[in-house]
């Protein structure tokens, strides 16, 4: 058997801890790289629009809001137009509100008469 020497141990032991050193840096600046990238603007951005994509509750709140303040706003026009006159205004907005809210409250019998409504029946 070789008598291994506590210096040529030590060296040894310097070289493997290098070796683990050098590959954890290689594994760091990877996944430095990896976090760089997720960050940048455009691939947040992206990312974010994947969640919204995939995300049913979230489709289904914007189509509430979507109706909301599509109706507030139609019935804000159909009634009061272009007033020039402030209790008009405030009347039309506060008329806006409560249309909004009923739409967005009302969501599921809203589009379930809509597709009743647009449907085209043959004769």
């Amino acid at each position: 058997m070789k008598k291994v020497s506590p210096n040529g141990e030590l060296n040894q032991l310097i070289d493997s801890m290098e070796k683990k050193r050098d590959e954890e840096l290689i594994q760091l600046k990877e996944q430095m790289r990896v976090v760089h990238e997720s960050l940048k603007p455009i691939n947040l951005i992206k990312d974010t629009f994947k969640a919204v994509a995939t995300s049913p509750d979230l489709k289904n709140r914007i189509g509430k809001t979507a109706i909301g303040i599509a109706s507030g706003f139609l019935v804000k026009k159909v009634f009061f137009r272009n007033s020039r006159n402030p209790l008009k205004i405030i009347s039309s907005i506060a008329l806006q509100t409560i249309a909004s809210g009923f739409a967005t409250k009302n969501f599921n019998k809203i589009k379930s008469s809509r597709s009743k409504f647009f449907t085209y029946r043959t004769i």
